[in-house]
């Protein structure tokens, strides 16, 4: 079960956890505290609207655990990400259910960029692609927009997403 889930060593208040999530579910934000200052200055717009649900449930082997442990789920949804924002955004949330991390220093990292973000990078056990949905008027718009840029900027295919030129 380790190397297929995050273990947190530290115990996670859920009630905690759920404030923080309350406030960015589903709400437009600027998400560049939690990218890269790289990314930062490659992405014309940082603004995202992220839903997250949480769910808890027991762990996979707690039947057999001398210690039965409980787990939780997070699941992000997002029509795109920034550069490492899901790790980055999941570790401020889990920081904050530990209280090494205030719900307002929390909300003040949605409103001040800062690169002091790399503690809270999550390790990518457990981190899993669930799901990519596509509308078909944005991969037909896309393609398009891929081969204007490609010719006129000789750069591969993925430069819109990249460059967060929509």
């Amino acid at each position: 079960e380790h190397p297929l889930t995050t273990y947190l060593s530290s115990p996670v208040s859920l009630p905690l956890l759920r404030s923080a999530i309350s406030l960015i579910h589903n709400r437009s934000l600027d998400y560049s505290s939690f990218t890269t200052a790289e990314a930062r200055a490659l992405i014309k717009d940082t603004k995202r609207i992220v839903g997250i649900a949480l769910s808890e449930h027991a762990s996979l082997f707690s039947s057999v655990q001398s210690k039965p442990s409980t787990g939780f789920c997070l699941q992000l949804t997002c029509t795109n990400f920034l550069y490492q924002m899901v790790r980055r955004l999941t570790g401020a949330l889990i920081q904050v259910a530990q209280g090494k991390l205030t719900l307002e220093q929390f909300e003040q990292n949605l409103y001040s960029p800062s690169n002091n973000n790399e503690d809270r990078l999550l390790d990518i056990n457990g981190l899993y692609l669930q799901n990519v949905m596509y509308d078909e008027q944005d991969f037909e718009r896309y393609v398009t927009y891929t081969t204007l840029t490609t010719k006129k900027n000789a750069m591969y295919p993925l430069a819109p997403v990249l460059t967060g030129e929509e």
